[in-house]
């Protein structure tokens, strides 16, 4: 029985882990049959990576123990990444897959271009579990897209309107459908009854494929989320609206699968002509600068690279057993202005990992202020008692405290969290750094708050006298991003962190 809304495949990890898959993938599975064997070697790769954790061996072997191989070779073959050969059944990368691995194309760019072309119907929703009805003929990133550029929805969209709305009218590209659409959601936020609202079931199946639209489309980092909501950021409506279509093109025969995936994962070739037949074993040097990029990327996911420094080729020969030069060579060829768009994509998930990925979003925190800020910024979480980033500014002679929240929902500050702040974290701030610079701020960074954060912030502050602030992690990002660019300084970020309140997108603007 198929379903009679969006689908798309929900991974529990973080997508950013598709890049790192789909090397792992290329490395164990591209030339073989994917049968039970091969499925435990690759969720075997995966785990020694530390992409995944899995269960026992015994539980895997009968398609148990969520060894995350199948979800994720699913996936990468929704996206357009994988395949398998329809006749051998041999695991085979698309030309869009075989160009990330390469270099040829950014991972960013990739992921925007198959959203771009994802469509209903398709070749991973035609038939099976998670199949979408056939009545479903639409490009869903292109028309929530459109909703976003739509000036009668005030540009955003609410989660409650994705999964109660959008996932179940929005069938076609046409404008009637897309009309429809829009008048069902302004009905909704006037509250008109009967407006045809489609109530979550009780294992909340609507509310999570909404917000795994909502995670994908982040991906392509045009987007900011804020308290239960979407939105373009700004800036970047002249790159959505090259990404809608004003009459986009279906590829045909969703049921023959294999054409279908290799026609849908082409990248920028009009078509895919390769006979794996007569397929040519790799050259060595493209095998080394396969392995340069993929610890490269490693890196960029872990931490925010501007350019190509000796202690980033030292790590990569280190990690490759390949020579310095040719390491730095490649590099410099292909990365040398650095790459922040990977590390932001994963920044963003760590926001909403929980306690998996608590720690790691505490150290790229550190990155951030490090790198891009140019602050001395210390991870201080681990010693106990202790907020989880301790930063300083010699350039203007002040310091922050900096508690990281890796909530899967929105914050709000706890009694006990409170009481941290106020009894231990800034009375004691002194000695996170051994400095006696002031201290500036306090602030909580999290993907987003609860409703009360405010009153929570503004009782700290008066028991303190010192200023504070919540930032929602797509605001620090958008804010990181621009830095550079607008030439600020770090009494701009003082200022920034000090507004005793949430900071919104409109305090990047205006604060001085």
């Amino acid at each position: 029985m198929s379903y009679n809304h969006w689908f798309i495949t929900r991974s529990k990890r973080k997508l950013i882990t598709i890049l790192p898959s789909l090397f792992a993938f290329y490395d164990t599975c591209v030339g073989k049959v994917w049968k039970n064997d091969l499925h435990i070697a690759y969720e075997d790769t995966l785990g020694a990576r530390g992409i995944t954790e899995h269960g026992n061996l015994r539980a895997r072997e009968v398609g148990q123990g969520g060894g995350g191989g199948r979800t994720m070779f699913a996936l990468m073959k929704d996206l357009g990444l994988v395949f398998r050969e329809d006749g051998n059944k041999k695991c085979r990368l698309t030309l869009i897959g075989e160009d990330i691995i390469k270099g040829n194309i950014v991972f960013v760019d990739a992921i925007r271009l198959q959203l771009k072309r994802y469509q209903y119907p398709s070749a991973v929703r035609w038939s099976g579990s998670g199949s979408v009805s056939h009545e479903f003929k639409v490009h869903p990133f292109q028309f929530i897209f459109r909703l976003l550029r739509d000036e009668r929805l005030e540009n955003y969209l609410q989660a409650e309107e994705m999964r109660g709305i959008v996932i179940h009218y929005a069938i076609s590209d046409n404008n009637r459908t897309y009309e429809s659409v829009v008048q069902k959601i302004l009905a909704y936020r006037q509250e008109v009854p009967n407006a045809g609202f489609v109530e979550d079931t009780p294992d909340k199946a609507y509310g999570n494929i909404a917000n795994t639209f909502f995670n994908y489309i982040s991906l392509t980092q045009w987007v900011d989320r804020d308290t239960g909501k979407i939105m373009i950021r700004h800036g970047k409506e002249a790159d959505v609206d090259q990404f809608i279509e004003d009459n986009p093109s279906f590829i045909q025969h969703p049921e023959v699968t294999e054409n279908y995936i290799r026609t849908y994962g082409r990248g920028n070739a009009t078509r895919d002509l390769r006979n794996f037949a007569r397929e040519k074993s790799q050259s060595q040097r493209e095998l080394s600068e396969i392995r340069i990029r993929e610890e490269y990327l490693k890196l960029a996911i872990a931490m925010p690279i501007t350019s190509i420094t000796s202690e980033i080729v030292q790590t990569i020969s280190d990690r490759t057993g390949i020579d310095d030069r040719t390491v730095e060579s490649y590099l410099i060829q292909n990365h040398r202005h650095g790459s922040l768009s990977e590390f932001f994509m994963a920044y963003r998930e760590l926001a909403h990992s929980g306690r998996a990925g608590a720690t790691d979003f505490e150290l790229a925190t550190c990155e951030i202020f490090q790198r891009l800020f140019h602050m001395r910024a210390k991870h201080v979480g681990p010693d106990g008692n202790t907020p989880d980033v301790f930063i300083e500014s010699s350039e203007c002679g002040y310091c922050g405290i900096i508690d990281n929240k890796a909530y899967h929902d929105k914050y709000s500050i706890t009694a006990g969290h409170k009481r941290a702040m106020l009894v231990d974290y800034i009375p004691k701030y002194r000695g996170y750094g051994e400095t006696d610079l002031p201290l500036a701020f306090y602030t909580y960074i999290a993907g987003s708050f609860g409703t009360n954060i405010n009153n929570q912030l503004a009782a700290i502050t008066k028991e303190t006298g010192i200023n504070g602030s919540a930032m929602p992690v797509d605001i620090l990002i958008d804010f990181a991003q621009d830095y550079a660019e607008r030439g600020c300084d770090h009494e701009y970020i003082k200022n920034l962190f000090s507004v005793n309140r949430e900071i919104r997108l409109q305090d990047i603007a205006t604060t001085k």
